[in-house]
Parts: structure tokens; C-alpha cells; sequence
């Protein structure tokens, strides 16, 4: 696992620059209430959801704190859906402080583990309290472009990208029908280290070639982010 407090310190960017770009973006009531790049979620579902997984981190490592295993979402994902369902009809300077709220809890938490060097202790799912924040990292950047605002699939952080994408490529003959290549270009690329890369199922099958963030936004689950930029756009089981 990458070192747990070289990771927080990207977590903490890139939670500081989607604060900042929530704070350009001044939207209203009515623009929270538009649709996000996720099917059935406007743009106040997605904040909320950003919101209550920081909340859920901050729970999972409170209880690491005590040397308990505290479950991130305790009602399961039932529980969870609900409250972002109840939170999403909110108005934009409210939706926009949970966040801010969510993340300055979550970063005590994280300093609190650190001081405690505490990251390699148990958490949730049996796991380091570290690995998790990898997810956090996950949820902030995808879920930040989710939001069909300024930011888009092709400003994430190059090394988000080389972090997840050779990950999401690796995986992908379980999530397709057919074989596939996936070649990473060098032109427009975000990274500058994955272009001609490739990744095959060992067998020929159909090459999806683009810029690295357009094949991760595609992996991802989100081809709507992808601008045209891929040679094709092969349907694939949903990413969890």
C-alpha cells in the first residue's frame, strides 16, 4: 500500500480544489436541482453523497481511533441511499457547507491517526485504515467531475490517473463480453509515463484506444466524460 500520509496529502488537494471549484462555480437552487452525469442523480445527490462517504471515513476511523471496527455505513447500502435521497432537495449553500463540514471532520480524523500512527490499524472491511483512503480519493475526483460543472474528466490530477487507471485496465476482461486492447496515446494524455501502454486479455480482440483520463473515465463507468476521445466505447459490467 502507497505510504498512507503521502496519500492524505493528495486526498487533501484534491478536496481543496473541489471546495474552490464549488465556490466558482456559484450555483443556485435550480442549478443543484439539474441533472449530474449520473443516471437518476442531480447535482444534489452527488454532493450529498460526497458529503456522507467523508462522514462514513471519519466514522471508520473514529472507531480505528478507539481500537474498534466501526462500520462506515452501519444501515448498510439501504441506509445509505436513503440519506442521500433526503439530503439531495436541499439548496446550494446548504448541499455546498455539508461538504465543506464533511471534509474538515474527515481531515481531523486524518491528522488525529497520523499523529497516532495509527493508518496500518484495522478499519472497516477488515482492512488497513489507510486503504480507505485511496477510496476517498476515488469518490472525490469521480464524483467531482459527476457533477457536469467547470471540472471534467480530463483536468484529474495526472497522478490520480496513474494511480487508477493501470488498476481499472488489469481488471477489465471481467467486466467485458470480448477480448479487448486498450492502448493509451500519448497525445492529450494527462500522464506523462502511460502513453503506449497496453493492455490486452491475451487474446485479439477490439482495440479502445484515447488519452489515459478518457480510457479511465470510460472504465469508470462514465463514456459520457470521455468527449469523443476513444476509438471506441465497448460496453462493460458496472465498476464497483
Amino acid at each position: 500500500m502507497v505510504d498512507a500520509v503521502a496519500r492524505l496529502a493528495e486526498v487533501r488537494a484534491s478536496s481543496s480544489a473541489l471546495l474552490a471549484g464549488l465556490e466558482a462555480e456559484r450555483w443556485s437552487d435550480p442549478d443543484v436541482r439539474e441533472p449530474s452525469v449520473l443516471p437518476g442523480w442531480t447535482r444534489g445527490h452527488v454532493l450529498t453523497h460526497i458529503a456522507r462517504n467523508g462522514d462514513a471515513c471519519s466514522r471508520t476511523f473514529a472507531g480505528t481511533l478507539r481500537g474498534e471496527i466501526a462500520l462506515r455505513y452501519p444501515d448498510g447500502v439501504e441506509g445509505r441511499d436513503a440519506d442521500i435521497e433526503a439530503g439531495s432537495g436541499r439548496g446550494a449553500v446548504e448541499l455546498i457547507a455539508d461538504v465543506r463540514e464533511s471534509i474538515d471532520r474527515l481531515d481531523r480524523l486524518c491528522a488525529a491517526l497520523t499523529e497516532a500512527s495509527a493508518w496500518n490499524k484495522p478499519a472497516d472491511g477488515d482492512r488497513p485504515a489507510g486503504s480507505w483512503l485511496n477510496s476517498r480519493w476515488r469518490e472525490v475526483e469521480i464524483h467531482r467531475a459527476d457533477l457536469g460543472g467547470a471540472y471534467r474528466a480530463s483536468d484529474w490530477p495526472a497522478g490520480f490517473v496513474g494511480y487508477l487507471l493501470p488498476r481499472m485496465a488489469a481488471d477489465v476482461d471481467e467486466r467485458s463480453q470480448r477480448p479487448l486492447r486498450i492502448e493509451v496515446t500519448r497525445d492529450g494524455s494527462t500522464t506523462t509515463d502511460l502513453g503506449g501502454t497496453v493492455w490486452t486479455s491475451g487474446r485479439e480482440g477490439e482495440t479502445v484506444s484515447g488519452p489515459d483520463w478518457a480510457l479511465l473515465a470510460w472504465l469508470v463507468g462514465r463514456p459520457s466524460l470521455t468527449e469523443g476521445r476513444l476509438t471506441a466505447l465497448p460496453e462493460l459490467t458496472p465498476w464497483s
